[in-house]
């Protein structure tokens, strides 16, 4: 009766992934450029959501338009969805509106939204990867 109960549990926990409580989706982290008519965007946050489960990270530019991407449990198979959009701001004080900045490129509408952008990233294994993003004034 033991061996039969260690084998139920045995194979149970091969059947859903394994007894160690981790997820079999790897980690993964996109990284690149945004340019904007060829030259690098100074100012925005770029947003890549899995279609699949909707779970989305973004970033704040970085100077020469680099962003840097992460996905703790990502969705490999999968075209993640992008949008571009003004700069998140931090704000510490929950109580205190966050200022707007002034933007000094502006970004066409179509790109604030990941179903109207156009822009797509397929992600084909874990790990890190590189996608530089090209934005269009047309």
């Amino acid at each position: 009766m033991k061996t039969l109960l260690s084998l139920l549990l045995v194979v149970g926990c091969v059947g859903m992934g394994g007894c160690s409580g981790k997820s079999s989706r790897p980690s993964a982290t996109i990284e690149g450029v945004v340019r904007y008519n060829g030259q690098p965007l100074e100012q925005a946050s770029v947003h890549f959501t899995s279609p699949l489960t909707g779970e989305s990270a973004y970033a704040n530019l970085e100077n020469g338009g680099k962003y840097v991407i992460e996905f703790p449990e990502a969705d490999v198979g999968q075209k993640y969805e992008i949008a571009v959009r003004r700069p998140y701001i931090e704000v510490e004080d929950a109580h205190s509106a966050p200022k707007i900045i002034p933007m000094k490129v502006a970004i066409p509408s179509k790109y604030h939204h990941r179903t109207t952008s156009g822009l797509s990233f397929q992600l084909e294994q874990g790990g890190m990867q590189t996608f530089d993003i090209e934005l269009s004034k047309s």
